[in-house]
């Protein structure tokens, strides 16, 4: 079975490549327009958010059931992809409320991203 059989794994990395993509934009975007760049941590936070709606909304729509709990698994996975990245590239102390809300954030979009798979499921 190759590696990227899972549908855990292809949500994921689907997520991941939808970041990153998204990521590339909004710099081209921040730097070409005359947007702030105050207002990175925002656009960071929305990348986030769409990220792990998607992986949830993926999962959960392949699977067919129990959306909640696959959409809050998926959030649970991006965080602790996310947590592994920050303390191997952030070169800055660890801040506990930005890695809480980062958390919350992962846990809310993961589980409505679960929900809205399941009612696009059901077609």
């Amino acid at each position: 079975m190759g590696l990227l059989k899972s549908v855990e794994l292809q949500g994921l990395f689907r997520s991941l490549l939808f970041g990153v993509i998204a990521c590339i934009v909004a710099s081209v975007v921040i730097y070409l327009s005359g947007i702030e760049e105050t207002l990175t941590g925002t656009i960071g936070r929305l990348i986030l958010i769409g990220s792990v709606f998607y992986a949830a909304c993926y999962v959960s729509k392949s699977y067919g059931s129990k959306g909640l709990i696959r959409g809050l698994t998926m959030g649970v996975v991006f965080y602790i992809v996310l947590l592994i990245a920050s303390l191997i590239f952030q070169e800055s102390r660890i801040d506990i409320q930005s890695y809480l809300l980062n958390l919350l954030i992962c846990l809310g979009s993961g589980a409505f991203g679960g929900i809205l798979g399941i009612g696009l499921n059901a077609d």
